[in-house]
């Protein structure tokens, strides 16, 4: 009885020292996860980081170039505007001072301004509200990546905490 007695305290030791040695590798084998982990969200946030300045790059040269593909339905009304004014400052240099014509030109170029006024200020409340109708391709592709960029910070806070809490373990 005394032998089994000796035996089972052997295996219950040797058992107690195992799973002590598994609950330390345990901690070890999360952390070097989370590290690794914490390593490919940061590689992948600079890859973003690096799309985001190329696609920067060609919607500032595209917008240079007049190339932007798409307008929303309020920036173009604001370029219309401007365009009309445009054209009224051409008809008053073109009319004798003190005519019919000038007048009624004048006037048509303070509604005008008046309306790019107005219209202005829908395109700034529905670009704050996130209502732009259109895009150009490269702005959408900032757009992304900006998205991107915000996810992948979120992932390395999360893999910090994490890191964090298992070196803790």
């Amino acid at each position: 009885m005394k032998l089994t007695h000796t035996a089972c305290m052997t295996a219950v030791a040797a058992a107690f020292a195992f799973a002590t040695v598994a609950a330390v590798a345990q901690p070890a084998s999360a952390v070097k996860e989370d590290k690794a982990q914490m390593k490919s969200d940061n590689a992948a946030l600079q890859r973003d980081e690096k799309q985001i300045k190329s696609d920067t790059k060609a919607m500032k040269s595209d917008k240079a170039a007049g190339k932007m593909a798409a307008e929303s339905k309020d920036s173009e009304k604001v370029y219309k505007d401007q365009q009309a004014i445009k054209g009224d400052k051409k008809n008053i240099a073109a009319d004798k001072p003190g005519s019919m014509q000038m007048k009624s030109d004048k006037a048509a170029m303070q509604h005008d301004e008046k309306q790019m006024k107005a219209d202005t200020k829908d395109m700034k409340s529905d670009k704050a509200a996130g209502k732009m109708s259109a895009e150009s391709k490269d702005s959408a592709k900032v757009a992304k990546d900006q998205q991107a960029i915000t996810g992948e910070k979120k992932d390395i806070a999360a893999d910090k905490a994490k890191l964090k809490a298992d070196e803790k373990k």
